[in-house]
């Protein structure tokens, strides 16, 4: 009975000293306690930040929070700034880019090699900004663009075709007879294209320009035409009725189409109007303003569209621009009042005749010969 009890009570005891054993081995072995309750044992530290922004120094503190507030210890060489009493060290063996620093990777300074193996195409270097200039930096000279033909102060032309004698001193604003001594021409006065003239006529003297007969109205590149005699037109090519007209320098002048005057004359430099505009319907009639010689009829000089030149003397022109339709060739003789061609539109749209009368090369205004 007595042996009975006892074996009882050891299995009793079993599960307990199972227990105590099984602690007593996790006593000495590895273990080791929840995370929350190393806390207070563990040193915390910083993970490490990397900035493309912040400013290189030598010096500083780094600064992080733990649990128990925060502290500061010296920072290490290379340490970078990222706010404002924060610097951070990099990891051993990264770099960081600070854009600030003249060795901080830029743009510029990265390049491509095509696939091929073969050497990638030099660029040329980007300009420094403007903040490393500085603002006593001299300005760029640019280079002067080229004068157009035509535009003032231009002292040479070079022909192309289509271009006459007449048409180049049209468009420069010089005697017909002075361009052509300037350049030691002789009848029949033939130009041809490429060939380079000088348009600067100051040493051409008055009284050789007098002794210079009429020049032929000939495109560069073909001999004089011959004088083409007016073909006897039917009424609706002629203006017809009583028609005013005023004579100036024994010549009679009369309006070259029927309409309102939209612009008046200049005679400063820097207008656009050497001449008039006319106001009237695309299509209306355009008359011979005088008696006179086709001299040129074409679209060669910049701004003027369908031009029609027509020489009255020696020493008078008239033109017709931004025509239509164009009904008589160089060469062709007309009378005053013949319809020589039909109004266009200028390069606004606007439907009009522009008008000039030239003596001596120079743009006069029309008003002081038309009725």
């Amino acid at each position: 009975m007595a042996r009975a009890e006892r074996l009882t009570d050891m299995r009793n005891l079993r599960p307990g000293l199972l227990l105590g054993a099984l602690m007593l081995q996790a006593c000495g072995g590895n273990y080791q306690a929840p995370l929350e309750d190393q806390s207070a044992v563990l040193e915390r530290t910083p993970p490490p930040i990397y900035s493309t922004t912040g400013v290189s120094t030598a010096t500083g503190a780094i600064s992080s929070s733990s649990a128990s507030g925060t502290s500061s210890a010296p920072a290490p060489s290379g340490a970078r700034t990222i706010a404002a009493g924060v610097e951070v060290q990099p990891a051993p063996g990264v770099s960081v880019n600070v854009v600030d620093e003249p060795t901080g990777i830029r743009r510029n300074s990265l390049g491509r090699a095509p696939l091929d193996g073969s050497p990638a195409p030099v660029s040329a270097p980007a300009p420094a900004p403007a903040a490393v200039q500085g603002a006593s930096a001299a300005p760029a000279v640019s280079a002067p663009a080229p004068s157009s033909q035509g535009a003032a102060g231009a002292q040479r032309h070079t022909v192309v075709r289509g271009d006459t004698l007449y048409s180049i001193a049209w468009q420069y604003s010089v005697d017909v007879r002075a361009l052509a001594l300037a350049n030691n021409l002789n009848p029949p006065y033939i130009i041809y294209p490429g060939q380079e003239l000088t348009v600067n006529i100051s040493g051409v003297s008055s009284n050789a320009v007098a002794a210079v007969p009429t020049l032929p109205a000939a495109p560069a590149g073909d001999a004089a035409p011959a004088p083409v005699a007016r073909a006897v037109d039917p009424a609706p090519e002629r203006r017809t009725g009583n028609v005013p007209s005023k004579v100036v320098d024994d010549i009679a002048w009369q309006w070259p189409v029927q309409g309102r005057v939209l612009r008046s004359f200049s005679a400063s430099s820097s207008a656009t109007s050497r001449g008039i505009d006319i106001g009237a319907s695309q299509g209306d009639a355009v008359f011979a303003a005088a008696d006179g010689d086709v001299v040129y009829s074409g679209r060669g000089i910049q701004g003027q569209g369908d031009l029609i030149i027509i020489r009255h003397s020696a020493r008078h022109l008239s033109a017709y621009s931004h025509n239509s339709a164009m009904l008589v060739q160089e060469g062709a003789r007309v009378r005053a009042g013949d319809k020589i061609a039909e109004v266009g539109r200028d390069s606004r749209g606007a439907e009009l005749l522009h008008f000039e009368v030239r003596v001596d090369g120079a743009a006069l205004d029309p008003a002081r010969y038309l009725p």
